[in-house]
């Protein structure tokens, strides 16, 4: 009786397992497909020559929020650039799933971001003006690779002029 009892719930145990495995599978598919419909998009045509810059600048944080993209840099020093969607003729990126997939394409283009070592991930949520909140995402330098990147620069100038545009 007791081999019965267990072996139900060996087979209700692999049941719920297949179902929480097909679950993730399905959305990591949505997820990807999200993401290369963002990444052909023209907004992202446009980005694009942007994040390709990225990966020759000393990055601080990008943050990524519905109406514009801001690039922080470290050296030099608190330069900023901000590609806001409007200014480039494109409407925000209101829908959650497609803000997300915008991140994940970021870091597919920019890999240095991907790498926990050098950069976390945030997901924030800030208020909205006519009430509820919205989410917005970071990638932020780890202090220790910075530090390092820093004193590997330390005789080298910093340009004249940034490199993102």
């Amino acid at each position: 009786m007791m081999a019965g009892w267990i072996i139900a719930g060996a087979v209700a145990l692999l049941a719920v397992l297949y179902l929480v495995r097909r679950r993730l599978t399905a959305r990591q598919h949505r997820e990807a497909t999200l993401m290369a419909r963002m990444r052909s998009s023209a907004m992202y045509g446009r980005l694009y020559p942007v994040l390709v810059k990225c990966g020759q600048c000393c990055v601080e944080r990008i943050i990524i929020r519905p109406e514009e993209i801001r690039i922080v840099l470290y050296k030099p020093m608190n330069r900023e650039y901000r590609f806001a969607f409007e200014e480039h003729g494109l409407d925000p990126v209101d829908r959650p799933a497609a803000l997300r997939a915008l991140a994940q394409a970021i870091a597919l283009d920019v890999p240095v971001l991907a790498d926990p070592a050098k950069y976390y991930f945030s997901t924030h949520s800030a208020p909205r003006d006519g009430g509820g909140s919205y989410h917005w995402y970071e990638y932020a330098v780890q202090i220790a690779y910075k530090d390092m990147m820093l004193r590997a620069w330390y005789d080298q100038a910093a340009p004249e002029e940034g490199i993102i545009r």
